[in-house]
């Protein structure tokens, strides 16, 4: 990843058309890459009646770059952005970065400068800037696929992607393909979406399969059926084409194969989790075990550990397939009484939530508790030094 350098990054050789512009009190034009900013073009040399003409000016985007003008070529356009009289210079900042590697040619023209007879004949300034190139050598990689299990149910709707960097934002969906066994094109599988649906840092994409095909009795599903097929095995591709936050390629293509079994069509039951207890005095882990594989975005962050109303601290570990949730604690259990709780959220890969099947719409809530969007599980830490 290109990283930007405090200060100066590049001075460019300023050229006046009728005076040199080296001599100490000559505009010069530089290009300034903050490490923490926008790198922007800046004119200093600039006296303190023009900087003050420019400070005072009201002039439109034209009159401005008639002043100062940033393209990438003498006859293009020009660049859109701001310009600002700051810290004895006059500065230009682009409305978007400046392209690694693209030289931009930059003109000023004092005889522009509003109010300011003085520069009526000054010499025009110009200067090539650029910022360094960035190291095109491709670096990302597919990390993992979700549902990392060797099977997957027939009716599955999402999947999630796990990249190794920051990925870029143009859609991905253009990028996957999906092959079924004798190696032909699945038509139309995934929703197609205006915009993706990415984590904060961009490194996992979550993958929709289309409802209206995953779902029995929606015109989609009657017309073309589901995109899997229960006792075939089909290959998730990932075109190397698909680009990083920089730009580049991944490294290679990424084929993720899987094998399809039965749809699941119940919601989530809670009593058929298996709560394996630690020990008081240790920082033995909480061990919950599902009968099938969960959806590993939400299995994140829809279950807690409580002792009474206060959530206990620790890290949670996601194993076997997605059918394993694995809790350490940050402090020592204590004897004691606790609770597993589940959001009604949690899903599994088909769209079965808690006491809910994606394939209905009209359901009775598995929480009688208190609270209609949660599930609790008592367990006990017990102190078995005594016993």
């Amino acid at each position: 990843m290109l990283r930007a350098v405090a200060g100066v990054a590049l001075l460019a050789t300023a050229a006046a058309c009728s005076r040199p512009a080296s001599s100490a009190d000559a505009p010069a034009i530089r290009l300034i890459t903050p490490a923490a900013e926008t790198a922007y073009v800046e004119v200093t040399g600039l006296s303190s009646v023009t900087l003050d003409a420019l400070d005072d000016a009201r002039l439109t985007a034209d009159d401005w770059a008639g002043v100062l003008r940033v393209a990438v070529s003498d006859d293009g356009p020009a660049v859109l952005g701001a310009y600002r009289v700051r810290d004895g210079g006059l500065r230009f900042v682009p409305a978007f970065p400046f392209d690694p590697g693209r030289i931009y040619t930059v003109r000023f023209d004092p005889s522009r400068v509003p109010g300011s007879s003085s520069t009526a004949s000054a010499a025009v300034v110009t200067a090539d800037v650029s910022r360094p190139g960035l190291d095109m050598t491709p670096s990302t990689r597919v990390a993992q696929v979700y549902p990392s299990g060797n099977e997957v149910p027939e009716n599955l709707l999402r999947m999630y992607i796990e990249f190794s960097a920051p990925m870029g934002r143009r859609s991905g969906i253009e990028y996957l393909r999906l092959l079924d066994d004798r190696g032909r094109e699945v038509e139309a599988p995934f929703l197609p979406l205006d915009y993706e649906f990415w984590s904060p840092d961009r490194r996992r994409f979550t993958v929709f399969f289309d409802p209206g095909r995953v779902k029995d009795g929606i015109l989609p599903n009657q017309q073309m059926g589901r995109p899997l097929e229960a006792g075939r095995t089909y290959t998730l591709v990932l075109a190397r084409e698909w680009r990083d936050g920089e730009g580049r390629p991944l490294v290679e293509e990424y084929r993720h194969t899987m094998r399809v079994g039965a749809a699941r069509t119940q919601g989530l039951d809670p009593t058929s989790w298996r709560v394996a207890a630690p020990r008081a005095g240790s920082r033995e882990p909480l061990v919950v075990t599902f009968p099938a594989s969960l959806d590993r975005g939400l299995l994140m962050r829809a279950l807690a550990v409580r002792e009474a109303d206060v959530d206990v601290a620790g890290d949670v570990r996601i194993e076997a397939g997605e059918t394993r949730w694995v809790f350490t604690p940050g402090q020592p259990w204590h004897a004691g009484r606790y609770r597993l709780v589940a959001l009604s959220i949690l899903e599994d890969p088909a769209g079965n939530q808690v006491g809910r099947a994606f394939e209905v719409d009209n359901f009775d809530t598995v929480d009688k508790g208190p609270d209609a969007q949660t599930v609790a599980i008592p367990f006990v830490v017990r102190d078995t030094s005594t016993e």
